[in-house]
């Protein structure tokens, strides 16, 4: 007994010890000029009383306690620039690199921060968040792609799926960037092959991320072949000091990462991740939903060749399986998972790209990439012969090369130009059985069974931009840019000017502009459905969209936006069942968006966001204008964070019009028993109904213990905390005439810890 009171005794006097020392951490990084790349010297970092210089090379060390700091970076000639809120843990460094803007004679910027920095090439509907905020987000499970979906302007078909539908487009209107690599899909568990959604998640621990930025409209000529939003991510760097790492672990995924730093020149960080989800339903009786698993593999590798020249890796690899046996199946409450299912998903993105700093004033960024997929499923159903119902066999890759030139050619005038050539290829296999006897959809039921090989030879495509930024006053910006397109898939060579514009009406307001072309090509697993859907062409929107910002403070941001977008030549399928598409859809998407956000981080912060949006579209011009699948007209978020005790609160409401779905009428086609088929009558019928609204509230607590080689933070995260129930899908039966609809309410509290060491 003595003998344990006495080792008790010892742990907690080593505790007491760990908590009474001084714990110190360090923050490290570069500072550059944000256009040409070039490093700044002298530049000032301060955190409090503590500051640093940095040298010749525009790199920094700071060393300061451990706990939750402001940044700020200064240099003559340079907006002073913020990064709130960064977590610093004892005896690690956190990377933190900063890219200055060049201000003009006479010109007065107000410092702002790094969230809402101004840029001239994205004027409007641009917003920035870091991995701190991203975990943060409540209702995310720090989950980049939940944390996107909770920006103004932003929602989801449900919350069962992390997609996100940007001002009244559809999920495949979204182009994403990972390290400057194009990425078509990067979700797990992804349904999109089957019915339109994402995945559950993403294929990115937010631990592995550095920051993501989000344009919801309007952007520039860099970006090519979508329609709606950009989500350009960055993959963090180890830091260069010493071997650190972090290992986290929930309710429903496991992994970790590790930095090596290769000296002063570079180093690699690892991560890896597996989920068990499945595991978690069980355990806490949520229904048994299979056996979902995926393992994601990341790394990236930085080396500095020379001052000027920077080397950079990224291999991103992820493997997914899910499975779903017969009496899972039949339990299901929804018509079309009741199939036995065995689906496995392989995925590979790679990229390199050199950074050059060429003489004082241009960046050179040169990357080549690759992209490669796998997806195959059967899904059978519960009859006695195990009848096939569908089955999926998806090969694709995509590699190529691209070259990007920024550069100041005076403090009033800058260009940015470039161009790449890509290469895809695909072998397409796809089987679709009869919906007789399974679908009460009366265009499914009567469908003939349908096979397809796509054999997709090696095509070319390429592409080429340039956009000039004028400054004639301090206070006046103007960027008109012109991108075009070669797609192999299409045969089609296009143009798409854009032009966006600027504004400062006082150091804290500005009013801001932009308008341009978007095109987007099919997507290969709809060309390959049927031959006739070989001869898709691309589709255009047309965006406009002004609004005014008033920074109240520094990291303090309230704007108002109007945008509008004008599709044509859209990809639709008149007449459904068949599974032939055709390019004569048209519609538009117009609405109103006001937010007030405060960077997601310290000890106030928070967002409250209104946007009604209504989004439409017809079958050709001309004709009856019915709502889009994802038009949800009014949404309302407001999510606030505050710190007591030194525990991280944070919540989350949000609202949403429900989503549209068909008028149909029931057909009786059998009697003994009695059997209905579910007709769409007319046109107008077509989303004539709406599921009730959605409503959710979020909650997550943390609390981070600091000790003095190591910290430890236990989390929750709460979904739907009031189990608060809303319909998310339309369900229908051959034995009932009206349909049934299937809610979501189930509340899900998710623990979890993070240690870092």
């Amino acid at each position: 007994m003595k003998k344990s009171f006495l080792i008790i005794f010892c742990v907690l006097l080593s505790i007491t010890f760990s908590f009474g020392q001084e714990k110190i951490g360090a923050v490290s990084g570069k500072v550059t000029e944000k256009l040409s790349g070039q490093p700044i010297s002298g530049a000032t970092v301060s955190s409090g009383t503590a500051n640093a210089q940095t040298d010749a090379d525009g790199n920094y060390k700071l060393e300061i306690p451990a706990g939750e700091h402001n940044l700020r970076f200064s240099a003559k000639g340079f907006a002073e620039l913020l990064t709130p809120q960064i977590t610093i843990t004892a005896n690690r460094t956190f990377v933190q690199n900063a890219q200055l803007s060049i201000v003009l004679a006479n010109e007065n910027v107000e410092v702002r921060s790094d969230v809402f920095a101004a840029t001239d090439e994205q004027p409007v509907s641009q917003t920035s968040l870091n991995r701190d905020e991203i975990r943060n987000t409540p209702g995310s499970g720090g989950d980049i792609l939940r944390s996107i979906n909770s920006l103004p302007s932003v929602t989801s078909a449900g919350a069962e799926f992390a997609d996100y539908i940007v001002r009244g487009g559809t999920t495949q209107e979204n182009l994403v960037f990972i390290d400057n690599i194009p990425v078509a899909d990067f979700t797990l568990f992804s349904d999109k092959y089957d019915n339109g959604k994402g995945g559950r998640g993403a294929v990115l621990a937010p631990d592995i991320i550095d920051r993501a930025d989000f344009s919801a409209g309007g952007f520039g000529a860099r970006y090519g072949d979508k329609m709606s939003s950009v989500l350009d991510i960055g993959i963090r760097e180890s830091n260069r000091n010493r071997v650190q790492g972090v290992f986290f672990a929930d309710l429903g995924n496991a992994g970790g990462s590790i930095d090596v730093p290769f000296g002063k020149k570079g180093g690699w960080v690892s991560s890896i991740r597996r989920s068990y989800i499945d595991v978690v339903f069980d355990t806490l009786n949520l229904g048994d939903i299979g056996k979902p698993r995926n393992w994601d593999f990341i790394n990236k590798g930085v080396y500095d060749l020379n001052p000027r020249n920077k080397l950079s890796f990224t291999a991103i690899n992820s493997f997914e399986s899910f499975d779903l046996n017969a009496s899972q199946a039949a339990a299901s409450d929804r018509r079309v998972d009741r199939l036995t299912t065995n689906r496995r998903s392989r995925r590979a993105i790679l990229g390199t790209t050199l950074s050059t700093t060429i003489g004082n004033s241009t960046l050179s960024q040169i990357t080549a990439w690759g992209n490669i997929q796998h997806n195959d499923g059967t899904l059978k159903r519960l009859d006695v012969a195990q009848t096939l119902q569908r089955n999926r066999d998806l090969r694709d890759s995509q590699f190529g090369f691209k070259e990007e030139l920024t550069s100041s050619l005076s403090k009033k005038v800058q260009l940015a130009v470039g161009g790449g050539i890509y290469f895809d290829n695909a072998n397409y296999f796809s089987f679709e059985r009869s919906g007789n006897g399974f679908s009460p959809l009366e265009e499914e039921f009567n469908a003939p069974n349908r096979t397809n090989r796509m054999i997709l030879g090696t095509t070319t495509s390429a592409y080429a931009y340039g956009q000039i930024t004028f400054r004639p006053t301090a206070k006046f910006s103007v960027t008109p840019s012109i991108r075009l397109d070669r797609y192999g898939v299409t045969d089609e060579t296009l143009g798409s000017p854009r032009l966006s514009a600027r504004f400062q009406a006082s150091n804290k307001v500005a009013i801001t502009f932009a308008t341009g072309l978007y095109r987007q090509t099919p997507s290969l697993f709809t060309m390959s459905l049927t031959t006739a859907n070989r001869n898709l062409k691309s589709q255009k929107a047309f965006h406009v969209v002004g609004g005014i910002e008033w920074l109240a403070m520094e990291d303090l941001r309230v704007r108002a936006e109007v945008f509008s977008k004008q599709y044509d030549n859209l990809v639709i399928q008149p007449v459904l069942g068949n599974f032939n598409y055709v390019n004569t859809g048209s519609g538009e998407a117009n609405g109103v968006e006001i937010s007030m956000q405060k960077a997601l981080r310290g000890k106030w912060a928070g967002q409250i966001s209104y946007s009604y949006v209504q989004s439409k579209r017809r079958i050709s011009d001309g004709g009856f204008a019915f709502p889009a699948d994802e038009d949800r007209p009014h949404q309302f978020t407001a999510i606030g964070i505050t710190r007591i005790w030194g525990i991280t609160l944070a919540g989350k409401y949000r609202y949403a019009t429900g989503l549209p779905y068909d008028r149909r009428t029931p057909i009786q086609f059998a009697t003994n028993p009695t059997r209905y088929l579910q007709r769409l009558a007319t046109i107008q019928d077509r989303n004539a109904l709406r599921m009730t609204s959605y409503n959710d509230i979020d909650f997550r607590a943390e609390r981070k213990f600091d000790f003095k080689k190591w910290s430890i933070a236990p989390y929750l995260d709460m979904f739907n905390v009031f189990a608060i129930s809303y319909k998310s899908a339309v369900n229908y039966e051959f034995t009932r005439r009206t349909p049934q609809f299937l809610g979501e309410g189930t509340r899900i509290p998710l623990f979890g810890m993070r240690v870092e060491f």
